[in-house]
């Protein structure tokens, strides 16, 4: 609570004193942005498939699309989620149509994803939720492949990223509605292509994600939206973290005084370059904005930046079919096959990793963002 009060503090602080000399991007975003929410629907409400690509772990993204599931329902959209395996599908729809909640279920098919998630397991509650009573119901469409899909899609001739862009596609197609479609940000690219870099940071080739088939299929009826994150730069072998656009965005959106979603295509934002050495850069010499995302979302500084709550294990996995389920392959790390007392010392590892966000993502060093601002 102590650092969202500072975090307003700062807000209001910069605010203020940097009203009265805005610059023409800083003034665009004061006139043109809206809240994270109402900019999401606004896009939803107008084109056939919106994609939101977040950075994965992060409460204030998962937070939003939670907060979007009762509105998508009203307006007759549906909601699709890579965190969710496809193979789950049928629990899914029972889960989330059924009169009364189920916690176990939620939780198995929070197992099946190897996604002990807090905030992730909410979406399905939030979707039963607006569900209830509802003469036409939200659908959440899940997109995960099978985890051996290397072995069970390749020899098929299928992606990991068409595997999620088919069912997208085919979804949309045969219900005719329109689609949110929530991923992490290197399966949302659009019209932007990631590089697949070999050891000396040279490009080799320019990977096909979900995005980029969806936007092949539709056109522009799809749109990206991006939410903030810090991004790989440096040493592409030995990466470090910097704000985008060596925090340009920060610095501007702060002026604003509050979190925003705005559109990068039109906007005096689109031209900004990546700065050399950033990740999304390489490959592509000079990338703008806009070649990146269709619109952004800022939710406030990295220092308000929260992580997603690890639900315990004791609730996780309540029975001995369950932890055996768990400690065959634990969703932390590596280690396969691992007792209890040591699927709990992980537990405990990671719920003490997540109290310094900052410091376990090596985001420290961005700390201090304001001081750099103009």
């Amino acid at each position: 609570m102590k650092l969202v009060i500072a975090w307003l503090l700062i807000l209001t602080y910069v605010s203020m004193a940097h009203s009265e000399t805005d610059s023409p991007t800083i003034a665009y975003l004061r006139e043109h942005s809206q809240t994270p929410v109402n900019y999401v629907m606004s896009k939803a409400t107008s084109h056939r498939i919106t994609v939101i690509g977040e950075a994965h772990w992060l409460q204030q993204d998962v937070n939003l699309v939670a907060a979007l599931i009762p509105l998508l329902q009203k307006a007759d959209i549906d909601l699709a989620a890579e965190m969710f395996p496809a193979s789950e599908q049928p629990r899914i729809d029972e889960l989330i149509t059924a009169p009364r909640w189920n916690d176990q279920v939620a939780n198995a098919v929070m197992r099946a994803a190897s996604w002990p998630y807090q905030e992730y397991r909410d979406l399905l509650r939030a979707a039963w939720s607006a569900n209830q009573g509802a003469p036409r119901r939200i659908k959440i469409l899940a997109l995960g492949p099978p985890p051996d899909w290397r072995n069970v899609l390749l020899p098929r001739g299928i992606t990991y990223e068409a595997f999620m862009a088919d069912l997208v596609t085919r979804h949309v197609g045969e219900t005719r509605r329109r689609m949110v479609v929530y991923c992490g940000m290197h399966h949302a690219f659009t019209r932007y292509y990631m590089s697949e870099l070999d050891n000396a940071g040279k490009t080799r080739a320019y990977m096909d994600r979900m995005g980029n088939i969806l936007s092949r299929q539709f056109g522009e009826q799809v749109f990206l939206i991006g939410l903030h994150k810090p991004i790989w730069c440096g040493n592409p072998a030995q990466p470090t973290y910097c704000l985008p656009f060596a925090g340009r965005i920060d610095c501007e959106a702060a002026k604003v005084g509050r979190p925003i979603g705005f559109d990068v295509v039109g906007s005096p934002q689109a031209d900004m370059r990546f700065e050399p050495g950033d990740y999304y850069g390489y490959g592509h010499p000079a990338l703008r904005f806009v070649d990146y995302t269709d619109g952004y979302i800022w939710p406030g500084p990295i220092e308000s930046f929260r992580p997603v709550t690890i639900i315990p294990i004791s609730e996780y996995a309540p029975d001995a079919a369950a932890m055996e389920q768990v400690s065959h392959s634990n969703p932390f790390n590596d280690e396969v096959d691992v007792s209890v007392k040591r699927l709990q010392e992980i537990w405990a590892q990671q719920a003490e990793a997540s109290r310094d966000l900052l410091a376990s993502r090596r985001w420290k060093h961005l700390a201090g963002w304001q001081s750099r601002c103009q």
